[in-house]
């Protein structure tokens, strides 16, 4: 196609299905603005750059599409900033994209308007990465890589930089296909692997991060297959802080998002197979630099470099958190199966301290005057 730098990149978000973009107007991508309008996308203006970052971070969460945020130069990309760290951290797919001073512009500097020393290093510092595109042609790449990096592996943000003469320049671009969401599919050897120790397992337990969500889905899947593989293992499911709405919290095997406590920390501790979905089993979710987890630890994850974190992976599971969950609840027979029973506090009053394994918390000491130990 024959078209200016601003008409070729709204044409590339629409090929992606890209129907709404938050963002301030600036002097640098009025042409985009203008474009967008034209081509049917909603923009939404929120006061602040940095509460696009977030605005589009927040769509991305709901709705599980990609979140797209669009700043003028300089100080409103920095503004963005912050929004995108925190997608980085919770493996968010948000697109940023800015103008950028212009092509032939020197690097010392001569006083362009918002100019910076370097908006593009400065983002990749803080995205999956960051990319200044040098023509036209180069627009529909840029944006297409930016989409198959959400689909494929762990989604996190990353910034399209387009110079500002680009914008308003006409030149002939080819808009690629919208990239075809392949999951990663399991290996069946780990799959047997993983499922021999669960079914062998004493203590099971689960533990569902925030890869095992899948946003914008009517029917949580993911959580449904992971309660599936619970009810046939007997194992108790808890789930971080992300985690928290992959289970209902209302079933009697799940502990809710109770990972930062140290008593379910203590239980884990003291499982023989623990199954980690989706989860960095970080600090961040842990409220302390690590803990013990003795048992063997089956990690089902997207992202490789997660079975050589904290807590290596006996059994390094990587696929897709629904297909792995299939896999195994498959491989667990239905049949002959029931919960195990587990040795610890029990309750003799209240429902919701029925639900703590062996060595949980009592949540106050009225809570611990009705436990009672079964040892």
């Amino acid at each position: 196609m024959e078209a200016t730098g601003a008409e070729v990149l709204v044409a590339a978000l629409r090929t992606h299905g890209v129907d709404t973009v938050f963002g301030i107007p600036g002097t640098h991508n009025l042409a985009v603005y203008e474009e967008l309008a034209r081509g049917g996308v909603s923009c939404v203006t929120p006061r602040h750059e940095q509460g696009a970052g977030y605005a589009a971070d927040g769509y991305a969460r709901v709705t599980g599409r990609p979140g797209v945020a669009l700043t003028t130069t300089g100080p409103g990309v920095v503004n963005a900033a912050a929004a995108l760290a925190q997608a980085y951290s919770d493996s968010t797919p948000v697109l940023l994209l800015s103008p950028g001073v212009p092509s032939d512009h020197p690097r010392l500097g001569r006083g362009y308007l918002h100019e910076s020393k370097d908006q593009s290093g400065a983002l990749d510092a803080l995205c999956a990465w960051s990319h200044r595109v040098t023509s036209i042609r180069e627009i529909p790449a840029a944006v297409g890589r930016a989409f198959a990096s959400f689909a494929e592996g762990r989604p996190r943000p990353v910034h399209v930089e387009v110079p500002a003469d680009l914008l308003e320049r006409r030149g002939s671009a080819d808009l690629a296909g919208p990239y075809r969401l392949m999951p990663r599919v399991p290996d069946p050897a780990a799959l047997d692997r993983a499922a021999r120790l669960l079914r062998g397992a004493r203590r099971p337990a689960i533990v569902l991060g925030g890869g095992a969500q899948r946003p914008g889905d009517d029917e949580p899947v993911t959580g449904r297959l992971a309660m599936r593989l619970a009810e046939r293992t007997g194992a108790r499911v808890v789930t971080t802080v992300n985690g928290k709405g992959s289970v209902p919290e209302s079933h009697h095997l799940c502990l809710g998002a109770t990972l930062r406590l140290p008593g379910v920390r203590r239980w884990l501790a003291s499982c023989d197979v623990v199954l980690a979905v989706g989860t960095e089993l970080g600090p961040a979710d842990l409220w302390e630099d690590r803990f013990a987890l003795p048992g063997t630890l089956i990690r089902v994850d997207v992202d490789p470099a997660q079975m050589y974190g904290d807590h290596v992976a006996d059994v390094p599971v990587l696929a897709d958190a629904a297909l792995a969950l299939e896999g195994l609840a498959g491989r667990v027979p239905e049949t002959g199966t029931r919960p195990r029973r587990t040795t610890g506090w029990s309750a003799s009053a209240t429902p919701s301290c029925a639900r703590w394994p062996g060595g949980g918390p009592r949540s106050s000491p009225r809570c611990a005057r009705r436990c009672r130990p079964t040892r």
